[in-house]
């Protein structure tokens, strides 16, 4: 993600949105990233924006964006056990077209390890500290905020994430 270079796309599902919006990065993100998204999770963002809490502004303010957002139809579908049929759809479709998929669901990460590339969207706070978009006090700020908003305490989104920015 360096200044001036080409954005890259990588397929969104609701949690890693609803936790970049909590935080105020997802305007940062449109404009480094191209931001895939299904149908589905469009629905989804819609259901959340009805209510007034931190998860519900967070997504109104995506769907606000909702002209920057790629969405695609996952086409067909291939069944994966344990997994919700919108992840499923966002599997299907990281795999068909050999998409990055941004999550924050650990449980949907560790069904499709192995089978789509996932990261994490807190990836984007030590992408944008290395291309020198945010400052790495901020980052840690912002993680900080996110682990309360999320709720995360120490889960392994929040200590991966701590000793990268730690390291940076």
């Amino acid at each position: 993600m360096e200044k001036g270079s080409e954005k890259k796309d990588y397929l969104f599902d609701t949690s890693a949105l609803i936790s970049l919006g909590v935080i105020n990065l997802i305007d940062l993100v449109f404009e480094m990233t191209g931001i895939i998204i299904t149908p589905s999770v469009l629905k989804e963002l819609e259901e959340f924006a009805k209510f007034d809490d931190a998860y519900g502004k967070a997504s109104k303010e995506v769907i606000r964006n909702k002209e920057k957002l790629i969405v695609r139809d996952a086409g067909g579908k291939e069944p994966t056990n344990h997994i919700q049929s919108t992840d499923n759809e966002l599997f299907y479709l990281a795999k068909e077209q050999s998409l990055t998929m941004i999550t924050d669901d650990i449980k949907f990460s560790r069904h499709v390890d192995g089978k789509v590339d996932t990261l994490f969207s807190t990836f984007f706070l030590t992408s944008l500290v290395s291309s020198g978009h945010l400052p790495k006090e901020k980052a840690i700020d912002l993680l900080e905020k996110l682990r309360t908003l999320r709720n995360w305490r120490n889960n392994i989104i929040y200590l991966t994430m701590k000793q990268e920015l730690e390291r940076l």
